[in-house]
């Protein structure tokens, strides 16, 4: 299905799989669930304060977060989940899963990303983020995407570092 030894599919700075490679991921996890079984998760997430770090540190340091987070996404993940980078952030496709246990692997991606700081060129730097969480079965992936954006918003408005469920 994804294929991240291919050059398309995987993205140059993280390894994590492109944006177009997760949701096409999604959309296949999406169409495999069944009634009354496991849904499917999808974790929204960007860095608290990049923006700052940008204009602080420079690009060479936020590649150097960016890195970190994706290294510490994949070591928390399950082997048939994936790690894609999203818009500015990344978001993290949960495979057959159920709400409480989605609720904890989103809480144990904040507490692995807030854990240390990452190294970077400037120094080690505290990191957070804010994580937008969203479950669903059999519907079209944009509208998983836009729950989760929106939950992420929303932590992020709340002051970050935290995870904010969809309705």
């Amino acid at each position: 299905m994804i294929n991240l030894a291919r050059g398309d599919q995987k993205d140059p700075l993280t390894g994590a799989a492109t944006e177009p490679a997760l949701l096409r991921f999604l959309d296949a996890v999406l169409g495999m669930t069944e009634p009354g079984g496991p849904l499917v998760g999808l974790l929204c997430l960007e860095v608290d304060g990049l923006e700052v770090l940008q204009s602080r540190h420079g690009q060479g340091t936020v590649d150097a977060v960016l890195l970190g987070i994706a290294d510490r996404l994949q070591e928390v993940i399950r082997n048939h989940d994936l790690v894609g980078r999203m818009g500015g952030g990344f978001a993290v496709c949960l495979a057959e899963i159920f709400p409480a246990q989605a609720a904890a692997a989103a809480e144990r991606l904040r507490a692995a990303i807030a854990s240390a700081p990452v190294a970077t060129p400037a120094g080690a730097i505290p990191v957070s983020c804010s994580i937008g969480m969203a479950l669903g079965r059999a519907q079209p992936a944009d509208a998983l995407v836009f729950q989760a954006r929106d939950a992420m918003w929303t932590a992020r408005h709340r002051g970050g570092d935290q995870v904010v469920a969809a309705p």
